[in-house]
């Protein structure tokens, strides 16, 4: 190593972002220097911050090795997607870390192109994950993402698991070994500008993340700066509250897998006992209905339908979902395949 990788090494440690992603890479990803770790590297700000992080941490006590860097190329910006692949390939080059490119080809289809451009991403990911000999995928998501999907997500109407944000730990599938993990979530983007900024490393703009026409952007430029100028640790506050509605999902699910919750045949004297409002939060996490795409809206009616004293059948369909309330019990019937139940964290 020359004079000039200590300095930055030296630099990079040293920055608060820094500091503070590594200790939420030990202390709540649970990542050691057992691990090998791969960043998903955009070459935005967040994703260069968290490369410079990794490498400085790389080789040190206790830290994981870094294997490399992967950016994928949407192939949806032209030629601005073409330069971020560019200078993803000239930082990591700098660097001496070595880079993978990977390109995807989102379509719209029935989601629409931001979905599935996600979900080939993750897929491309956790690829070349297993193809560097990697366990974790370290993602860049920040303590202003939080802030601002929980903003969209409240505007739009949510129910409790919506609630429950980006986590800072899980597994890339039910059956992965390769965990996506985000040190950087206790950090906000102020933050890892700075630490850009004092070490002199270019970063990209994607000027979509700056369109008003958007929800996102339109947070970010006219919404996010007002309430950060009232609250400054509002963002940081997200993320807290993100990790209690992560916390409330994990309790209400345990509820959910286990008897009477559990069966298909679920006595009305159970719901009555808890209420309506508590009775559809577990519902969601019902090992039927929690993949089955059911709508909160319709959950709230079946409990308010099981909470009261009407012995008539009622039937309540959503997609491949029946649930009859009948006069002593609830039906749940599910003609699709139920999903692998998910981990919460």
């Amino acid at each position: 190593m020359n004079a000039t990788d200590r300095r930055l090494r030296c630099l990079v440690r040293r920055a608060r972002a820094c500091v503070r992603a590594r200790a939420a890479l030990i202390e709540r990803c649970g990542v050691g220097g057992e691990d090998r770790v791969l960043v998903a590297l955009s070459g935005g700000v967040d994703s260069t911050a968290l490369l410079l992080c990794a490498w400085a941490w790389s080789g040190g006590r206790d830290a994981p090795a870094l294997v490399g860097a992967a950016h994928v190329h949407h192939h949806l910006r032209a030629a601005e997607a073409d330069a971020d692949a560019d200078h993803c390939a000239q930082l990591c080059a700098q660097l001496g870390v070595s880079l993978q490119v990977v390109h995807v080809h989102p379509t719209r289809g029935r989601t629409g192109i931001s979905a599935s451009a996600r979900r080939l991403r993750l897929a491309a990911l956790e690829r070349c994950a297993v193809e560097a000999g990697a366990t974790v995928v370290l993602f860049a998501h920040h303590a202003d993402d939080v802030l601002e999907t929980l903003l969209m997500r409240l505007g739009r109407g949510t129910a409790h698991r919506g609630l429950a944000l980006i986590p800072w730990s899980r597994h890339a599938s039910p059956q992965s070994d390769v965990r996506f993990v985000r040190p950087a979530l206790g950090c906000t983007r102020a933050q890892l500008e700075s630490l850009c900024s004092r070490c002199a490393v270019a970063w990209r703009e994607d000027r979509s993340n700056s369109n008003i026409r958007s929800a996102r952007g339109w947070l970010r430029a006219r919404i996010t700066p007002l309430l950060r100028e009232r609250w400054p640790r509002i963002a940081q506050h997200a993320v807290d509250a993100s990790g209690h509605a992560r916390d409330g999902a994990w309790a209400l699910s345990q509820i959910a897998l286990r008897p009477p919750w559990s069966s298909t045949h679920i006595p009305r004297s159970v719901p009555s006992e808890v209420g309506a409002q508590r009775t559809a939060a577990i519902l969601g996490f019902h090992p039927l209905l929690r993949e089955s795409g059911i709508a909160p809206r319709v959950l709230r009616a079946v409990a308010r339908a099981a909470c009261d004293a009407n012995t008539r059948t009622r039937t309540f369909t959503s997609d491949d979902v029946r649930i009859e309330v009948r006069s002593r019990e609830l039906v749940i019937e599910c003609r699709a395949a139920p999903a692998r139940a998910r981990r919460v964290r």
